[in-house]
């Protein structure tokens, strides 16, 4: 998004997700070095280097930008999934905790019970109806959102 920022927050997921990934490539590459010279070894280690890069270039990190009387989410290294919502037609923007792995079954994009949640980590947010449909946002300082879309101009932030 282009101008002035009133609020920008980048979320990365948690350390243990870098684990993960970090364990199986370690994993993936003790396994090659195991193996004798067979190449579809060879091949599952490339398959496993290119779907851990892939993850990380398409979903991580999430960007929360309000400018410009729009608030945007974008997930990425090309910002692409993203969403767009117009301030004006955001309706009870509250701050909220949640369970995501309860509520949501992860974290991430995520849809249940008719809400939309993006997140990448952490329990905290932003909960707001938009387009009849319930939104949250994951947010490491959902007070500063809140108070940031307000100052924007979005309808009933609380």
């Amino acid at each position: 998004m282009t101008g002035d920022a009133v609020h920008r927050e980048r979320q990365w997921v948690g350390w243990w997700v870098h684990l993960v990934m970090a364990a199986l490539l370690v994993g993936g590459v003790l396994t090659e070095l195991g193996v004798d010279d067979e190449p579809q070894s060879s091949l599952l280690l490339v398959v496993l280097v290119v779907i851990i890069g892939l993850l990380y270039l398409v979903l991580m990190p999430m960007e929360v930008e309000v400018v410009n009387e729009k608030m945007e989410v974008r997930f990425g290294q090309f910002g692409r999934p993203r969403w767009r919502f117009d301030l004006d037609r955001i309706r009870g923007a509250r701050q909220v905790e949640f369970s995501p792995l309860k509520d949501y079954g992860g974290w991430g994009i995520r849809t249940r019970r008719g809400k939309v949640c993006l997140n990448q980590r952490g329990d905290r947010g932003v909960e707001f109806d938009y387009n009849e449909r319930t939104y949250v946002v994951g947010s490491d300082d959902p007070e500063r959102l809140l108070e940031a879309l307000s100052e924007a101009g979005a309808g009933s932030a609380q």
